[in-house]
């Protein structure tokens, strides 16, 4: 598969065959917060059949799966298929389907599902509106979609940390000018342009919802293990190259300062968006 030189690590599908566990273990547990709330937006979800697009390693479809609906994930990565479909083994999952999928080319005939749903995917996109308009052929009149994004990125506790770790490591000079193209996954952080996307491709936005949660960890130092839970984490501690240890362990250094030996919560922030397919 080639991928276009144009496309951030977390937007290389191939790249999170490499993270799948260590990111179901780190980061999927905050996400999901995220996820539980836009699915209590979608409520009631018994008997309704649901698309979950960029479903990850599965923990929304999961969720979803528990509150009896049927559900189909799809997500571009094949290991995080992979990890979907062996978890619904696991737990015993009769209603729940994954399949590997580019988002802008649903393999699914027209007005297909009652619910949409996604979790930080669509927004990930290289051309989010492509992926918003796939959602919307794919759903009925009348549907309802949930969708999450970052908002608010200065209060994502995590990347702040291990952005002062890395200014206390290797201080950038006052002449170097800043990265011009921020992650991709920030473009939506501000609601209007959040609604522009939705609105994009037919839905008719219902609210836009702030929710706070906690990424959430047993101690500094399994964080630290843990910080390449993606593709962009990962590329920006290779980057580091020889200062990489010294930024890992002021990272930790500062969280234990902050929580000692026990654990840890570190704050993030989202947008929930619920629209009508219209």
């Amino acid at each position: 598969m080639s991928v276009s030189p144009l496309l951030q690590p977390d937007q290389n599908p191939v790249a999170w065959d490499n993270h799948v566990r260590v990111y179901e273990e780190t980061f999927e547990p905050l996400t999901l917060q995220f996820a539980a709330a836009a699915l209590a937006r979608l409520a009631p979800l018994h008997g309704k059949s649901l698309i979950d697009v960029g479903a990850g390693a599965g923990g929304a479809a999961i969720l979803a799966a528990r509150e009896c609906a049927k559900v189909t994930a799809i997500d571009a990565a094949k290991g995080m298929v992979l990890r979907i479909n062996q978890r619904t083994r696991e737990n015993g999952l009769s209603n729940l389907e994954a399949w590997p999928a580019d988002a802008a080319q649903l393999a699914f005939p027209d007005a297909t599902f009652d619910l949409g749903l996604s979790v930080l995917g669509i927004v990930l996109m290289p051309n989010a509106e492509r992926g918003m308009a796939e959602m919307r052929r794919v759903l009925k009149l009348g549907s309802k979609v949930a969708l999450v994004t970052w908002t608010q990125p200065h209060r994502y506790e995590l990347a702040a940390r291990l952005r002062a770790a890395i200014d206390k490591v290797r201080p950038q000079p006052l002449s170097q000018a800043p990265n011009q193209t921020g992650p991709a996954q920030l473009r939506y952080v501000e609601a209007a342009n959040f609604r522009a996307l939705i609105e994009s491709a037919q839905f008719k936005v219902e609210s836009i919802e702030v929710v706070e949660a906690c990424l959430e960890a047993k101690d500094a130092d399994w964080l630290g293990q843990r910080l390449a839970f993606a593709p962009g984490l990962a590329a920006t501690i290779s980057g580091l190259e020889q200062d990489k240890s010294a930024v890992i362990e002021a990272f930790v250094a500062d969280l234990r300062q902050d929580y000692g030996t026990g654990p840890i919560a570190l704050r993030a922030v989202a947008h929930v968006g619920l629209a009508t397919a219209c």
